[in-house]
């Protein structure tokens, strides 16, 4: 399982140089974050302490978001890696948290929107057509020195 971890924080761990009409406030709360589901018909408030901590160890990451070229790029993982690449992003100020809209080229409506909480640990993803996703920043552990 840390395997997959390790793989996202691989894909998501490189810096990228230039960030052309990029919003320093988005790549603060998003770029190179690697997330968690916290499964299905569960919300954040049913999770104990235990659980949460578990979770956020991120043994199956979900989801993890980067900023590549002028696109943003979401992957999820699920045993295989699918990527979506949205051409803008928007975000609004809200009193519980952050929303944030995805936009497809040439599309004026959302493909998706997602808000986060005020501390940046919970995202709640909305997609057309699917449930709601409740997912949690992952820790990943700080990789070992390398032996020289």
């Amino acid at each position: 399982m840390w395997r997959e971890a390790l793989i996202l924080a691989a894909a998501f761990g490189t810096p990228i140089d230039g960030y052309p009409n990029f919003s320093a406030d988005l790549s603060h709360l998003l770029d190179r974050t690697i997330w968690v589901d916290i499964g299905v018909g569960r919300d954040i408030a049913s999770l104990s302490p235990q659980e949460r901590t578990t979770l956020k160890r991120c043994t199956e990451p979900t989801m993890g978001f980067r900023y590549v070229g002028n696109a943003w790029e979401q992957s999820f993982y699920a045993g295989i890696e699918t990527r979506t690449a949205y051409t803008s992003a928007v975000v609004t100020n809200r009193a519980a948290g952050k929303t944030i809209a995805f936009y497809m080229a040439g599309s004026r409506a959302p493909a998706e929107t997602i808000r986060l909480s005020t501390d940046g640990d919970v995202l709640i993803e909305q997609t057309p057509g699917f449930r709601p996703h409740t997912l949690l920043r992952c820790n990943l552990p700080e990789p070992a020195p390398r032996k020289r």
